[in-house]
């Protein structure tokens, strides 16, 4: 007769060959609903709204403050036949944040839709280089 050396805690041998688990498709661009970063240029946020048309999203920039909101709802029934299940989902977004000091008064900011994701620029204005004043004496 053999001996088994018992082994209660190597967990990860036990899933090694009993488990076969489906691996998901990378969707980093919706892992994060809110990015905002930096450019030499702009200030730019992504926000994550997959599945809302452009026509159900709301941004609002006030006093320095962005708002963004968007919601949608999907009712799909049929007609004529005997309901068993009718289906609907809804969806809402609200983000908001406030914008750095420094960015273009006179620029729209601009607003692309692509792929479920909306993304904001921001332009920074342009820096103006401090004046130098000349010191005069006042003679007598």
């Amino acid at each position: 007769m053999n001996l088994i050396k018992w082994t209660p805690w190597n967990l990860p041998a036990m899933f090694d060959d009993d488990w076969d688990l489906p691996s998901l498709p990378s969707i980093s661009r919706f892992e994060k609903g809110l990015n905002i970063y930096e450019t030499e240029e702009a200030v730019v946020a992504e926000v994550s709204l997959p599945g809302i048309p452009e026509d159900k999203i709301d941004v609002s920039v006030d006093k320095g403050i962005v708002r963004v909101s968007a919601s949608m709802e999907d009712k799909s029934e049929e007609k004529g036949k005997r309901k068993y299940f009718v289906s609907s989902m809804s969806q809402a977004y609200n983000y908001s944040f406030r914008l750095p000091e420094g960015l273009s008064e006179k620029d729209e900011p601009e607003a692309l839709l692509e792929n479920g994701v909306l993304t904001l620029t921001f332009k920074k204005a342009e820096k103006v280089a401090p004046k130098k004043l000349k010191i005069t004496k006042k003679g007598k």
